[in-house]
């Protein structure tokens, strides 16, 4: 009820006006992967520069999935765009639920105590609530693919749902190698990196949607990189002081945006020779490594990637690691301090009523820029040293092996 109560009057102003774009336009047979113009009827921001128009930066499982939602509400008779907002909110709102659920459910079959706790924090955090509600972001469609994927028992159908996570967006394939593991490891590969290319060339071809305006703003997305919670803010923080040259970051933009690739490589070896991933313990703190290197190096980390870390991160508080109970809620609180920070007192979030308040908000951030920057920084880097902490924790813990549980009917 509290998801619901926000879903249809509130929405990000840049991602959620693409997704009401998005949706009008594929149902129009237009590609979103190039730049969509205001959507007449629905629209209700133009948020964007001239060097960013309003196209798609994901697979095309959303975009599908929108466009399915407007000619329902086409089909419903269109009464207020306040519908349509309602309804793109509904699958974010009913994953971001089914995620709690399903956290329980893993960790009540297996014994622990602390199932309902972690259903209460996924439920009621408030980070989760503006995300999914608010924002309208589904990086928690993706997470509950991630958590089925961890439920089934290792092979074809794990190998299966990983890449449905990766469809759904492409975070999850950083998990591909460690949720293959099984019988028959070479299928389940396959599976979680076939599913999501044979899904999405499908959808590609079946649309008509050119391929080159898709390949092109796919590549943009592996080394983009701005304002970040990541370990590279120091750098866009002190180029934003004066202090580091336009050529310096402009070899970071052609360069170093990638270095993550080889860093979750690199994560992904030494957590199969640290913990393995033959054991539930090990698969989990093994993905939880890989997304922390992720999270330190990637070159643009917005707050919803944390996600991902943090509902690994609740399954092995419940099960092994306890003590990490105060760390996983200093990131969370890190994360949701840079997101009031970065949205100021979060009133873009009402522009689907109030238009206007993004003028109020840019005269808002003018006046206070400087300690804006600054205070980004701050959170950014007290969330990059809880990420370094989280790996330092997991890396003490390389030698513990722990067999996994029968599991209750």
């Amino acid at each position: 009820m509290i998801r619901e109560a926000f879903s249809f009057w509130t929405g990000h102003p840049f991602d959620f006006e693409i997704w009401v774009r998005a949706g009008y336009w594929v149902a129009h047979g237009v590609s979103p992967y190039s730049n969509m113009g205001l959507a007449p009827g629905v629209s209700f921001a133009n948020d964007f520069g001239y060097s960013f128009g309003a196209a798609i930066g994901y697979l095309p499982f959303w975009p599908i999935i929108v466009a399915g939602l407007y000619k329902f509400y086409v089909l419903v008779g269109s009464p207020t765009r306040l519908l349509y907002y309602f309804l793109i909110k509904q699958p974010i709102i009913i994953s971001d639920v089914l995620v709690a659920y399903y956290l329980y459910r893993y960790l009540d079959r297996r014994g622990s105590d602390k199932a309902s706790f972690v259903m209460k924090v996924w439920l009621f955090s408030p980070l989760n609530i503006i995300i999914s509600a608010i924002w309208g972001m589904f990086d928690c469609i993706a997470v509950l693919f991630v958590v089925f994927a961890l439920t089934v028992p290792p092979g074809a159908y794990r190998g299966f749902w990983a890449g449905v996570a990766t469809f759904a967006k492409s975070i999850p394939v950083i998990y591909a190698i460690p949720l293959s593991r099984g019988p028959n490891p070479l299928r389940n590969l396959a599976l979680a990196i076939g599913v999501p290319v044979a899904a999405t060339l499908a959808i590609v071809w079946l649309m008509g949607w050119p391929f080159s305006a898709f390949g092109t703003t796919m590549q943009s997305t592996l080394s983009t990189g701005r304002q970040s919670l990541s370990a590279w803010e120091v750098m866009f923080y002190l180029s934003s002081l004066g202090w580091i040259p336009n050529s310096a970051l402009n070899f970071y933009y052609q360069w170093g945006g990638y270095i993550w690739i080889a860093a979750v490589a690199l994560a992904t070896a030494l957590s199969y020779r640290w913990f393995g991933f033959d054991t539930e313990r090990g698969l989990i703190q093994s993905m939880m490594l890989i997304t922390v290197t992720f999270l330190v190096l990637r070159g643009q980390v917005n707050e919803q990637y944390a996600l991902y870390l943090f509902a690994l991160a609740l399954i092995d508080i419940a099960m092994w690691s306890p003590r990490r109970r105060r760390l996983l809620f200093a990131s969370i609180s890190a994360v949701l301090l840079y997101h009031i920070t970065n949205d100021p007192l979060l009133i873009r979030y009402v522009a689907p009523v109030y238009p206007h308040v993004l003028a109020i908000e840019a005269n808002l951030i003018s006046a206070v820029n400087p300690e804006r920057n600054f205070l980004l920084f701050f959170w950014a880097m007290i969330f990059w040293l809880l990420n370094v902490y989280y790996f330092v924790s997991l890396y003490r813990e390389r030698h513990v092996r722990t067999a996994d549980v029968l599991l209750a009917a």
